[in-house]
């Protein structure tokens, strides 16, 4: 994605080591896609995270030191562009036609339940 849609900040926690974090934040509500650039609403931007291990401070004290405890988060590390979903909510799968969906049940069989 072009860096004009991509965004860093920086996250601050003081009982957080590292105490700063920086963030990706998707600026563009579509993707910029063609020869120029232009923002195209086929798609839309969407933050990519990755789950990191900090560490935290807690209360407790040890030897006059702060003590530590692992804590794992999620952060957005960019953004990338997906296809936008059709409107159709009658649509099953978009790689199958509901025709096609059909031949594959019996006439006395139902839908999987999750």
């Amino acid at each position: 994605m072009p860096p004009s849609c991509l965004l860093q900040r920086i996250s601050y926690d003081p009982a957080r080591y590292p105490k700063y974090l920086p963030e990706a934040y998707c600026l563009c509500r579509g993707c910029l896609t063609g020869l120029f650039g232009e923002e195209d609403f086929r798609f839309r931007s969407t933050p990519v995270y990755m789950p990191t291990v900090v560490l935290r401070r807690t209360a407790a004290c040890a030897g006059g030191r702060s003590v530590y405890t692992e804590d794992y988060v999620t952060i957005p590390v960019g953004c990338t562009c997906v296809p936008e979903q059709e409107k159709d909510a009658d649509s099953i799968n978009s790689s199958i036609d509901k025709q096609g969906a059909k031949l594959l049940l019996g006439p006395n069989d139902e839908p999987a339940r999750p």
